[in-house]
């Protein structure tokens, strides 16, 4: 392939997944949506669709929850559809292909995301001064940090194929797979915490108590908890609603 073509088609691979995490939320990140866009603009879109919705289904569970970096479906799928019409890779192969691909996205969005907390401590700096403009030339500057940790692992699948993908997952070094999974046993806690610090009030924290209790001890599962959750928060709401009036009508 040229190199002037891989650009393009990496491009366009990038933009979708971009916008998913880098610039916008605009539902383009979805397998059934930029496989089928992919497809569109590299001229066979049934195969768009066709993988697309295979992927659709494999990463349908794959929800990100607060700093749980979940494994890059968008990545996985604009790779896959690019290998199947630009290198005539089998359809069944480049879907296979997709797991690592999508490791090795989920790779490139952890690497943005720790650049771009240095950004973080900037902006707060220029909040302290009231230097509005310079925060949001920050936003930009974070959003293009995105889109080049996406754009160079994807421009190296299509521009090498397939054998490059099957290489890279074969030859991965360890302490690679060992500190991605570290990273994704810690990142959930981390955007839990960050969460509870927002929500913090001395009054809540007896029902933090009881779920981690639920969890750690009598191993709750996570929809048993969120129900129990539910139904605290319902007996709270109306507790709240009935002694109002009676405080209202005594003054």
């Amino acid at each position: 392939m040229s190199l002037g073509y891989a650009l393009y088609v990496s491009t366009v691979c990038t933009i979708f997944d971009w916008f998913g995490y880098g610039m916008f939320n605009l539902g383009l990140n979805e397998p059934v949506v930029c496989g089928a866009l992919v497809g569109l603009l590299l001229g066979d879109v049934k195969t768009g669709i066709v993988i697309g919705g295979t992927l659709q289904l494999i990463y349908l569970g794959v929800i990100g929850v607060g700093a749980a970096i979940p494994v890059n479906k968008t990545t996985a799928t604009t790779i896959a559809v690019a290998l199947t019409i630009v290198s005539k890779t089998d359809m069944n192969t480049a879907i296979a292909l997709a797991v690592p691909v999508a490791v090795m996205g989920q790779l490139s969005n952890m690497l943005a995301w720790t650049l771009n907390t240095s950004l973080m401590h900037m902006a707060d700096k220029y909040a302290e001064k009231a230097e509005y403009a310079k925060m949001n030339r920050l936003t930009y500057v974070g959003s293009l940090i995105f889109f080049i940790c996406k754009f160079i692992p994807i421009f190296l699948c299509i521009f090498y194929g397939s054998p490059f993908v099957a290489a890279l997952n074969e030859n991965m070094p360890a302490w690679i797979s060992n500190w991605l999974k570290a990273s994704t046993g810690m990142l959930p806690a981390l955007g839990f915490g960050m969460l509870f610090s927002m929500m913090y009030k001395p009054k809540y924290v007896p029902y933090f108590i009881i779920g981690f209790v639920m969890c750690a001890v009598f191993g709750g599962s996570l929809l048993s908890i969120a129900l129990l959750g539910i139904a605290a928060a319902v007996i709270n709401y109306y507790q709240n609603n009935v002694a109002a009036p009676k405080r209202r009508g005594a003054m």
